[in-house]
């Protein structure tokens, strides 16, 4: 029979037991993610993952350039897709390559990345190219149907439905007119972003209630038809609109829904019943 004790010293270690020098041929092996991994196990592996990492990985080769060096790669580079690729070697390279790639942007391409991090929601980023120089007005190519084909930040944005960047770009001073049309507004109507419409139509006043383009539609109008019942209901008590705009709103918004439904027994959406009910009780004409 097998002795007892030698069964309890024959049995074999168990991860965090072995010693670091078996933790070296491990580490060797591993991406530095999957080490990354291996440091979430105890404390004493975090230890000695971040002391390798320190030792191995991040402080030799390239990694140890000193920032003078790592920009000067960057500027050699020339495409921006390999500058941001360089950023993402390091967490050390990320903000000194970043910063370059902003700076450059900014001077040389009419911080075309504003644009980039409006439509994507990135507040960080924007903030940072704003706080560098970055033209918060800047314009980008871009077809829509309403007027021009450029965009401003603040439009890109209010276009995608981003909260957050419209209120930061306010705050930096962006502009709600593009060739003097608020096209910012206008395209939060038609892409149904209440909330940001309702963000961009504070400071609206009777004088801008029309958005000629070729749409030919106010923004009451446009409102009803997107079918944005607290923007309407927002329209109609704090800005003065006549009733011809009115006995429009309320036949495009019944003709709209009559083409999804049919005429005959269709029964209304309880949105487009609020609206209907707002504009007869503002005026509207049935007939």
């Amino acid at each position: 029979m097998m002795n007892p004790a030698r069964r309890k010293t024959d049995q074999p270690l168990v991860l965090p037991q072995l010693p670091n020098e078996v933790f070296l041929e491990i580490a060797y092996l591993l991406c530095t993610s999957d080490l990354r991994q291996l440091g979430r196990v105890n404390r004493r592996l975090q230890d000695f993952v971040a002391d390798y990492l320190s030792r191995y990985r991040y402080n030799v080769g390239i990694h140890a350039l000193p920032n003078e060096l790592v920009l000067e790669i960057a500027q050699h580079l020339g495409h921006q897709k390999d500058c941001s690729h360089l950023a993402r070697a390091s967490q050390r390279f990320y903000p000194v390559v970043m910063r370059y790639i902003v700076r450059h942007d900014v001077v040389s391409s009419g911080s075309s990345l504003l644009n980039f991090a409006a439509k994507r929601n990135l507040v960080g980023m924007a903030r940072r190219i704003i706080r560098l120089g970055g033209d918060v007005n800047t314009r980008i190519e871009f077809s829509t149907r309403l007027v021009g084909k450029q965009l401003t930040p603040l439009a890109t944005a209010a276009r995608h439905g981003h909260q957050r960047i419209v209120k930061m770009l306010l705050e930096f001073g962006a502009s709600h007119f593009v060739d003097g049309k608020r096209l910012p507004l206008a395209l939060a109507i038609l892409s149904r972003h209440e909330n940001v419409a309702m963000i961009l139509s504070q400071e609206l006043d009777s004088s801008e209630a029309s958005f000629t383009s070729s749409t030919r539609q106010t923004l009451l109008q446009m409102a009803c038809a997107a079918q944005l019942v607290s923007l309407v209901r927002y329209y109609l008590e704090h800005i003065p609109c006549s009733s011809h705009d009115c006995d429009v709103a309320l036949l495009r918004i019944i003709q709209k829904d009559a083409r999804k439904i049919g005429i005959i027994k269709r029964q209304l959406y309880e949105d487009v019943f609020q609206i209907v009910l707002m504009l007869l009780r503002h005026g509207a004409n049935p007939d």
